[in-house]
């Protein structure tokens, strides 16, 4: 902001209200939704603090971008875990913004170090941008808009059948559909883009229930190492024939 804004405090869960703030740089105009801060859960008693903390949570709810900031100098806590697992459910775009780095001693591995330990610890996010940056300082403070730009930029893309269609053969042809013990083989027929914010791809197959958790993760990470898709979750839906037909049925009912 470049000035004061706010009353805070160095004790923590001072915080009570998430605070709206406009900002314009440049052509375009920012809601700053600063919530208190959430410490761990065994530190947090019922009063002022709790509800302030699911004030926390509902700014989530009505955010496009949100920004997890990590104290570098504790490390991802299981309460980020839970806070990444919301942004997530709430499918809303995300940037990791890992604070306080002035205060931690430096090398040429350091940076590479805490990058590994992050992801580790956050990786539902994994493909949120990561930002190291020093509130204390202002380093890098700027470029968070920048990862913010991107990240609602590919949270709100749409994709066209045709170039989806090529990155899923393309990712059929690296690791074919599972097989069951009955013999049975998955087939993915082919996918479309039906919402965007966060992007929502069908995948018309055979039959759902031979496609398990690992083949789904392996297509969405095909999907965004050839689309992108940085900075946002990707929601995959997936429909077997069976499903399709009683759509096409509720159509026609519709339409009588």
């Amino acid at each position: 902001m470049g000035e004061e804004r706010a009353i805070v405090s160095p004790i923590s869960g001072t915080t009570r209200d998430a605070i709206d703030t406009l900002v314009t740089r440049g052509d375009r105009t920012y809601r700053l939704i600063d919530t208190a801060g959430i410490r761990r859960k065994k530190s947090v008693h019922y009063g002022p603090e709790f509800f302030g903390i699911n004030r926390a949570f509902k700014a989530i709810a009505r955010c496009d971008v949100a920004l997890l900031v990590i104290d570098t100098v504790d490390g991802a806590t299981d309460q980020d875990g839970k806070l990444a697992e919301r942004i997530i459910e709430e499918g809303k775009a995300c940037v990791v913004v890992a604070n306080k780095w002035d205060a931690i001693e430096k090398d040429s591995h350091t940076i590479y170090e805490y990058t590994d330990k992050l992801r580790a610890k956050l990786d539902y996010l994994s493909y949120a941008p990561l930002i190291f940056v020093s509130a204390m300082t202002g380093k890098r403070v700027p470029e968070i808009l920048d990862c913010v730009d991107r990240a609602a930029e590919q949270h709100r893309r749409r994709v066209s059948t045709g170039i989806l269609n090529e990155a899923l053969e393309e990712a059929l042809t690296w690791y074919t559909p599972p097989v069951s013990r009955g013999g049975r083989q998955g087939k993915i027929y082919y996918c479309t883009q039906v919402a965007a914010a966060p992007p929502t791809i069908v995948m018309f197959v055979n039959d759902p229930a031979r496609f398990g958790d690992n083949y789904r993760r392996y297509i969405e990470k095909q999907f965004r190492k050839s689309l992108g898709f940085e900075g946002t979750p990707l929601r995959f839906l997936w429909r077997g024939k069976k499903e399709r037909e009683v759509d096409r049925t509720l159509n026609r009912a519709v339409k009588v």
